[in-house]
């Protein structure tokens, strides 16, 4: 979990023994990708995910399937889906928001990873290629959450999250139409807002 008051800690004790973990945040989206192969079993992305989180040489990778499992997900838990106790995260890797109903998803960590780069160059001149294998998760989400209005990214996410309001021009309504279709993500093909009856 990020904090200002101490300094981040990747190290986990497991079986009286402790673990230093890789928490770059690069090593953290190759999990997440790895996670959503769907030729890989359940087990042996368990196994996998122990080496990428400890290393080919750990001892964890000889524990048994169930432990295998149980000491994954906790690891995994502590960088992806526990950020803070209000914000759950699908196995993307992306927030989930609460008590929303069907809000469509606004951004993708793997789909949108260019504008991702282009702002994190805008915004704080990082190169995250650059960056590949020292910036931590917990850093990289803060700065991607505090990312400016005026960057790619959140321009990109303003296009998907558009609905037309009272006043817009029909002209303005059809260029932000044609936005949300050239950004749209894979898998949201009617997610095109459309008029909304106008209530005074």
């Amino acid at each position: 979990m990020f904090s200002l008051n101490y300094e981040i800690d990747d190290v986990f004790k497991i079986n009286e023994k402790e673990y230093k973990a890789n928490g770059t945040f690069d090593n953290i989206l190759r999990i997440i990708d790895m996670l959503q192969e769907s030729r890989l079993t359940k087990a042996y992305k368990y196994l996998l995910g122990l080496k990428m989180f400890f290393g080919d040489k750990t001892d964890l990778v000889a524990l048994e399937p169930l432990s295998q499992e149980e000491v994954f997900h906790e690891v995994y838990h502590n960088y992806v889906e526990k950020q803070e106790e209000a914000i759950e995260y699908d196995l993307q890797g992306n927030p989930i928001e609460k008590n929303e109903g069907n809000k469509k998803q606004d951004y993708s960590l793997k789909h949108d990873a260019p504008y991702i780069y282009v702002s994190f160059v805008q915004a704080y001149k990082i190169d995250l290629i650059e960056e590949q294998g020292k910036l931590h998760w917990f850093k990289f989400q803060a700065l991607l959450e505090g990312l400016p209005e005026d960057t790619k990214f959140r321009q990109v996410i303003s296009y998907r999250t558009w609905k037309p309001s009272k006043g817009d021009t029909p002209k303005h309504k059809e260029q932000m139409r044609k936005l949300q279709k050239l950004y749209r993500l894979p898998g949201t093909e009617n997610d095109i807002a459309e008029d909304e009856e106008e209530v005074d």
